[in-house]
């Protein structure tokens, strides 16, 4: 499925990927703001306040009655982080135009529906409505707190928090409690309205559909001046480099000690992108990595054990649930498949199943539009525009050689232990 990218205007991009395969037409728009600990509690909130309704829909309930009117079509908003980026989220799933009984456009129709989520919000006196945002604070003040309640993802994201002190990525993608007070409607839309207008807009659009018909939606609402896709600023490639080491250990009343090893990553985001994927698959992201097979199924040094590179920064975190008593030789081990890693000790079949697995992981993206999406904005954030086949391609052609020089440019950074 290949993927047109065309910029409508300096800020709005629209994402055609034209596909037979499925059923089902899905309209993803994101729109990224730069992430930063003043602002990311109030965009928290705000997916959570446009799904509440819009101007032509002014309730949950009647935004429901739309969508069962349209078969039934699926609709959500959500938060996240992407390197330095938080993403507010908002989709729209719903069946092709050939599989309407009556000949709608129901294309047409989950266009608009998107659009007055995003531009025509529910409003009172000008600004978001008061109930919508102090019952959404609550909500999202629930989220924050219950946090600590998932040890392994606390963990986690205690590590990068510890890790990326005094820096945007080390906030939570929900924000803090403490900047809930003194968030209401008025400060909340004015906020969303600085955002809508500095922020990049990106609209996904998935499925079988006229190119045309799409186009006419969005000039009809926007500038009709298109900007060649060559001309797309990419976002910088550069990261800094963390020279301290840290260790944090931290004690709540566990029966199951959490660690995680964060590793800063001496790499290019791009140009090294194929050579780290693959060497984080070898070390923990597959049930044949060196962590897994090594620590937890040969020496029961670890429950869970597994490796993730974090694309957007180039950092690497190893997470694993622990036995208390057997921190030390854990710790050791998990060391040391990294110390093998950089000394080349694996063999051609390593390399061989992690680069068939990724294949693998990467062909399903196919079969799921959802997560095509997700892979594309991704890329696109970093700044790769490639197909599957050519991101299969890319892991392919990575040698045993590259893989060894991206394993001695990872060095430990931040250790984090959650322990009784």
């Amino acid at each position: 499925m290949q993927e047109e990218i065309i910029r409508i205007n300096e800020k709005t991009f629209v994402h055609l990927i034209n596909t037979t395969k499925f059923k089902s037409n899905v309209i993803t728009a994101f729109l990224l703001t730069d992430l930063n600990k003043y602002d990311v509690t109030m965009n928290a909130l705000i997916p959570a306040v446009l799904r509440r309704g819009t101007a032509n829909l002014k309730t949950m309930k009647e935004m429901s009655i739309k969508l069962e009117n349209m078969y039934g079509a699926v609709f959500d908003t959500s938060v996240d982080k992407m390197g330095d980026k938080q993403a507010i989220e908002v989709y729209l799933s719903s069946i092709n135009n050939k599989f309407a009984l009556n000949g709608e456009d129901l294309l047409t129709e989950s266009l608009e529906f998107i659009y007055d989520v995003i531009y025509n919000p529910y409003l009172e006196k000008c600004v978001f409505s008061k109930e919508y945002v102090e019952t959404e604070k609550k909500t999202i003040r629930e989220i924050i707190r219950g946090r600590i309640n998932e040890k392994g993802s606390y963990a986690l994201n205690e590590c990068i928090k510890g890790m990326f002190e005094n820096e945007p990525f080390a906030e939570f993608k929900y924000g803090n409690e403490k900047d809930l007070k003194h968030i209401d409607e008025k400060k909340l839309y004015k906020h969303y309205l600085k955002i809508l207008a500095e922020g990049e807009m990106h609209f996904y659009i998935s499925g079988d559909f006229e190119k045309k018909k799409v186009m006419e939606f969005f000039h009809s609402k926007f500038d009709k001046r298109e900007i060649p896709e060559d001309n797309i600023v990419r976002t910088s490639k550069t990261k800094n480099l963390r020279q301290e080491e840290k260790k944090i250990i931290e004690k709540m009343k566990v029966t199951q000690g959490k660690l995680v090893l964060g590793y800063d990553v001496d790499v290019d985001l791009i140009k090294d992108f194929y050579k780290m994927t693959l060497f984080n698959t070898m070390l923990g992201a597959s049930a044949n990595s060196k962590l897994f097979q090594n620590v937890r199924e040969k020496e029961s040094l670890a429950y869970t054990i597994r490796s993730m590179y974090l694309k957007h920064k180039g950092v690497m975190f190893i997470t694993a649930g622990i036995e208390l008593s057997k921190y030390e030789k854990a710790l050791e081990l998990t060391k040391k498949q990294v110390q093998d890693m950089c000394e080349g000790n694996f063999t051609d079949e390593d390399l061989a199943d992690a680069k068939t697995f990724l294949a693998n992981a990467y062909r399903t993206f196919e079969d799921d539009q959802v997560s095509q999406i997700e892979m594309s904005v991704g890329n696109f954030v970093l700044g790769l525009n490639e197909d599957v086949q050519t991101m299969i391609d890319g892991f392919n052609n990575v040698t045993r050689e590259d893989v060894i020089e991206v394993a001695n440019k990872v060095k430990l950074t931040t250790l984090y232990y959650l322990c009784a």
